[in-house]
């Protein structure tokens, strides 16, 4: 293999505060830093380009997710065969992956938790189960990164897929996110600076998507703390989606 590669990243979105999408620019970075080449396909580019990266934006045009799923595997099948990549990472459920970063959790496991049979009728089911198969099952060569040892088993027994085919990742946490020297410090301006008090109580709530990661029930919550409590417990909420529907949500409650 060439000690300078071409590498395609293929996720469907980009968005600057994701989780998924966080771990691939790092992920992506750092092997621009290396001198790998890098391109990236997606349906979705929010914010700056960066000089470091080709970005491929496909044409889909679907509305439904799955519809819009199956469109970007055709256009992605068709971008990867006119370059010549050494390695080919993706970052979400698409056929013909050297490496799957596997973010999310088995998709045909969850949904038999989540749903009964008729569920699996669905476009959007057949969809999805399918392009997970054709990953994870033993006539795949794809490797897949994983972040939690629980999903092994759920691959394995859905798909059959030999172990050895898994890897698991460290979880990764950039330096200038820990604790630093003076965190007590930075803890009471913090709390002057929003007014709390020494006996308050705050509640803190990160992640962009506030319907998928339940902030309702979170504020559902907390309205149906004691009053004493309920009285000196602040929620506050760091992330990007429309905080209007739930913002009325606190205001009824």
């Amino acid at each position: 293999m060439p000690e300078t590669l071409n590498i395609a990243f293929c996720l469907f979105a980009y968005r600057p505060f994701g989780g998924l999408q966080r771990d691939f620019y790092r992920i992506a970075e750092t092997c621009a830093a290396r001198g790998h080449h890098i391109d990236v396909y997606t349906l979705e580019w929010q914010g700056a380009v960066p000089g470091m990266f080709n970005v491929h934006v496909l044409p889909v045009k679907r509305l439904r997710n799955h519809e819009r799923s199956k469109q970007f595997a055709a256009l992605l099948t068709t971008a990867l065969q006119e370059r010549d990549h050494d390695v080919v990472i993706g970052f979400n459920r698409v056929p013909g992956l050297d490496l799957y970063y596997a973010a999310d959790p088995c998709y045909v496991a969850k949904i038999r938790e989540l749903h009964g049979p008729l569920y699996r009728l669905t476009g959007r089911y057949r969809h999805f189960a399918a392009t997970e198969k054709a990953l994870c099952s033993p006539q795949s060569d794809t490797r897949i990164l994983l972040l939690s040892e629980q999903e092994i088993p759920k691959f394995v027994r859905f798909y059959k897929t030999p172990v050895e085919r898994f890897q698991l990742l460290p979880p990764g946490i950039a330096r200038d996110r820990m604790a630093p020297s003076n965190a007590a410090q930075i803890r009471e301006n913090f709390r002057n600076e929003f007014s709390l008090g020494t006996n308050d109580r705050l509640v803190l709530m990160v992640g962009s998507g506030f319907r998928t990661k339940g902030l309702d029930r979170a504020i559902r919550a907390l309205a149906a703390l004691p009053d004493e409590l309920g009285g000196r417990t602040t929620l506050m909420v760091v992330g990007e989606d429309n905080e209007r529907p739930f913002q009325r949500l606190a205001r009824r409650l």
